[in-house]
């Protein structure tokens, strides 16, 4: 039945003399506003007032900037990327993340960060570290670090210090509770926004707490009280998708439900 249609439309469109139209790929436009949906295989053209770095999900190719990823382009600066809620980690240049060390060498440490292989971290990349004075790392510690190398043919590279030998909160993280979170919920919770909608309710509420948010889908949480860091933790794992409205009132129940139980 299908083939019959499709021959009775063939010879329909030759009797008539009209032609299929086709769908043309567009070329030579220029990047969206930040947010906007893109898809694989959009081309963009280059901008004239600036020098983009380019991050996940972007490629050049032909002095244009093709999408290798679906998702939401999003800017800030001289920076554009594609956000995207992927189920693995793919380490990229300059991204913070939090690493467990899975295993010791000689001078360099494997540490897993959720990606398709470990990645590697010289033993004396922290702050003020020497051969003789440097952090003595067991296996299931926990680190906070950026990425320094990243190729698809070579395993990433992590340290804990930037170009100017300084840590600027890159660490060893001691104690706490760590938790799983989807790549989406990490990069809401990393956006340079004022206010923080997903956070707003954390801070009214509780006083001392620590957060750490890694890139790579990790959350670390340490306070001064179990029971604050277990309403935290819920708290982050419930609250990705529903409106600011929702928040406040969902972060009350979760402390009421812990404080009857415990």
């Amino acid at each position: 039945w299908y083939q019959r249609r499709v021959r009775e439309a063939v010879v329909s469109t030759q009797s008539t003399g009209s032609q299929v139209p086709r769908m043309e790929e567009e070329t030579g436009r220029s990047l969206p506003p930040s947010p906007a949906v893109v898809m694989c295989g959009d081309t963009f053209s280059l901008p004239k007032d600036r020098n983009l770095k380019v991050g996940p999900g972007l490629r050049y190719i032909n002095d244009q900037i093709s999408c290798t990823k679906p998702g939401v382009i999003r800017s800030s600066g001289k920076s554009v990327w594609i956000d995207r809620n992927s189920r693995r980690y793919v380490p990229a240049l300059e991204e913070r993340v939090i690493g467990i060390i899975a295993g010791r060498m000689a001078d360099e440490y494997r540490v897993d960060i959720g990606g398709a292989h470990y990645a590697m971290m010289s033993s004396i990349a922290f702050e003020g570290a020497t051969q003789r004075n440097k952090p003595d790392l067991k296996i299931g510690n926990l680190v906070y670090g950026k990425v320094v190398a990243a190729n698809k043919d070579v395993e990433p590279e992590l340290s804990c210090v930037h170009k100017n030998g300084k840590s600027n909160g890159l660490q060893v993280l001691e104690g706490g509770y760590l938790i799983n979170c989807s790549l989406g919920l990490c990069r809401k919770l990393l956006r340079h926004e004022r206010p923080l909608p997903l956070l707003e309710p954390l801070f009214a509420h509780f006083k001392l707490f620590e957060i750490c948010v890694g890139i790579n889908g990790r959350v670390w949480i340490r306070s001064d009280n179990i029971k604050h860091t277990l309403c935290i933790a819920l708290y982050l794992n419930k609250c990705e998708y529903l409106p600011e409205t929702d928040l406040m009132p969902l972060l009350k129940d979760l402390v009421k439900r812990v404080e009857t139980s415990m």
